[in-house]
């Protein structure tokens, strides 16, 4: 099975980025594809579970990310980046996966294609 990484750096609306990464994880699982999100630096705080997009009647990035966990996606946050943000495992839905640099590596290895989502200033 093709395997997709996506890396997530962007927080949670600030662009679009995770309403991307969402859209394609889904076409990519569609096409039966196996999809992985890494998620570092600020993108460690998409999966919070606090926020909430109720007040602008639209879904939360959380409940987006937990909706592909339940279909098979591999989310995993960046230990370092979720430390030095405060963000705690009990914070994120269940399914999403604290790791490192090796976990990473591993999931590099295993993918057909790795697609970026770093925003610019």
């Amino acid at each position: 099975m093709p395997g997709l990484l996506i890396l997530l750096f962007d927080p949670p609306f600030q662009r679009d980025s995770a309403d991307h990464v969402y859209e394609i994880a889904q076409a990519a699982l569609r096409k039966g594809h196996k999809v992985n999100i890494f998620l570092m630096m600020d993108g460690v705080y998409n999966p919070v579970i606090s926020q909430s997009g109720e007040p602008f009647h639209m879904r939360s990035v959380s409940e987006k990310l937990a909706e592909l966990l339940g279909k098979g996606v591999r989310i995993t946050a960046c230990r370092v980046c979720a430390e030095l943000r405060g963000v705690k495992s009990e914070m994120l839905p269940k399914g999403v996966e604290i790791g490192g640099i090796y976990d990473l590596a591993d999931m590099v290895a295993e993918s057909d294609v790795v697609i970026n989502f770093v925003g610019r200033n």
